[in-house]
């Protein structure tokens, strides 16, 4: 079975509901947090030049939690080579691969982080996420006459 389309448990669920909780606690406070945020910002370069989307069409945070993950399962030696310029093709792909898809590297398994927030759904214009409403063209209008009749 493909890793990506596991199913998600209500424990699973319990507990990425609680992580922001949990991280906000958790999370450094006076100069460790404002260098936190600056840590982040050449990953988030990356991220854009990588995707070809500004930075900010990434959901908040989702950058810091990519970086987080790539630690996480031990490429952080391959990230800062990438940052300096001299990465390997796979850890891009890799980097592309979560922006476009909205899914984390995880140990033991991967883990979708957003779902709305994804790239795809920016790249494919004409589509939209389910239950999502994609605007004017969606189908919450009624579908244009061809050929004056409808």
């Amino acid at each position: 079975m493909n890793p990506f389309f596991t199913r998600l448990t209500r424990r699973a669920f319990v507990a990425l509901c609680g992580a922001p909780a949990v991280a906000a606690v958790a999370a450094p406070s006076g100069s460790e947090a404002s260098a936190d945020v600056v840590d982040h910002t050449p990953f988030s370069a990356l991220c854009s030049r990588l995707t070809g989307f500004p930075a900010a069409a990434l959901p908040p945070g989702f950058a810091a939690a990519l970086r987080n993950a790539l630690l996480a399962t031990g490429r952080g030696e391959a990230l800062d080579a990438l940052l300096k310029g001299t990465g390997d093709a796979e850890l891009e792909r890799d980097i592309i691969s979560a922006c476009y898809s909205g899914v984390l590297p995880g140990v033991p398994r991967p883990v979708v982080a957003t779902f709305y927030g994804a790239l795809v759904w920016r790249a494919a214009a004409f589509a939209a996420p389910r239950g999502a409403c994609a605007g004017a063209s969606s189908w919450t209008k009624p579908p244009a006459a061809v050929g004056g009749a409808l």
